[in-house]
C-alpha cells in the first residue's frame, strides 16, 4: 500500500484503503501536543520541503534544484507545489509543467524558479545496513487518519533493507499518509523517497516502510534534469 496522504507516527498500524483528502479538509490541532513520534522540525531547518498538490491530494516532497521537486510517482501528475515554507499550506504556490517518472519515483518540474536559500542534494549511494536516517514530512500526526502536520515534522528510522527499496524501521517515530514523496536522508543527502508500508503482520513495532532507492535512480535524475550527485 502507498502512502499518497502518508507524518511521522509511532505505535500505531497503517491500514490499507485509506485515501487521500483534500488538504483543505485537514484541521489541525496543536501539534506540540499531538505528535506521535518523531518531532517538528526548526525553522529553517529544512528550506528544501515541499508541499505537493494534485487534485486535491496531498503528497510531501524535496526541492533538488530550482527547477525540479523530487516526490512519489503515485502522488499524480500536474498540479502544483508550494515552496518557501515549513507550514502547511504557506509559502508560494508554483505550478508543474512536466512529470517524469522511475518506477515510484517522480520528478516535477516547476514553471518557475523556486528561488529557495538551499536545495536537498540527492546521493550517490545507499545508507549501509542499520544506519540511523532521517525522514521528513507533513503527514497525518496521528491514526487512524489523522490530520497532517502543521509543520514540517521529522523522525529517526533504523535501516533495516537495501534493495529496489531502503526499508526503514522506526527509531523516534515513523511515516504515516500525506508523507508519500517525503525524503529519507543520510549524511545530508536524499537516498530515498516514501512509497509506503511493508511487513509488519499487524503489529506496530514491527512495522516498516518502503522509500524508494533514489542512488539507484543517480544516473537517471543526473540525465533528466542535470543536476549531478551530491550537489547542484
Amino acid at each position: 500500500m502507498r502512502l499518497k496522504l502518508l507524518g511521522i507516527l509511532v505505535g500505531a498500524t497503517l491500514v490499507a484503503g485509506l485515501g487521500t483528502v483534500p488538504q483543505s479538509q485537514a484541521s489541525e490541532p496543536d501539534v506540540g501536543t499531538n505528535i506521535i513520534g518523531g518531532g517538528t522540525v526548526p525553522e529553517g531547518g529544512a528550506p528544501w520541503g515541499a508541499q505537493v498538490n494534485v487534485g486535491g491530494g496531498f503528497c510531501s516532497g524535496s526541492a533538488i534544484a530550482p527547477l525540479w521537486v523530487l516526490t512519489a510517482a503515485h502522488c499524480g501528475r500536474g498540479g502544483s507545489v508550494r515552496v518557501g515554507s515549513q507550514r502547511l499550506g504557506q509559502g508560494r504556490s508554483i505550478r508543474v509543467v512536466a512529470d517524469y517518472t522511475n518506477g515510484d519515483v517522480a520528478l516535477k518540474k516547476l514553471a518557475s524558479s523556486a528561488g529557495l536559500a538551499k536545495y536537498l542534494p540527492y546521493a550517490a549511494t545507499p545508507p549501509p545496513m542499520g544506519a540511523t536516517v532521517q525522514i521528513y514530512g507533513w503527514g497525518g500526526i496521528s491514526a487512524p487518519g489523522g490530520p497532517l502536520a502543521q509543520s514540517l515534522k521529522t523522525a529517526n528510522l533504523r535501516v533495516v533493507a537495501v534493495g529496489n527499496t531502503i526499508n526503514g524501521a522506526p527509531i523516534t517515530g515513523q511515516a504515516y499518509f500525506g508523507d508519500s514523496g517525503g525524503p529519507m536522508v543520510y549524511n545530508g543527502q536524499e537516498i530515498g523517497t516514501c512509497t509506503g508500508p511493508v511487513g509488519g503482520g499487524g503489529d506496530p513495532s514491527k512495522l516498516t516502510v518502503a522509500y524508494q532507492n533514489i542512488p539507484r535512480r543517480a544516473a537517471w535524475i543526473q540525465q533528466t534534469t542535470g543536476i549531478p550527485p551530491g550537489g547542484n
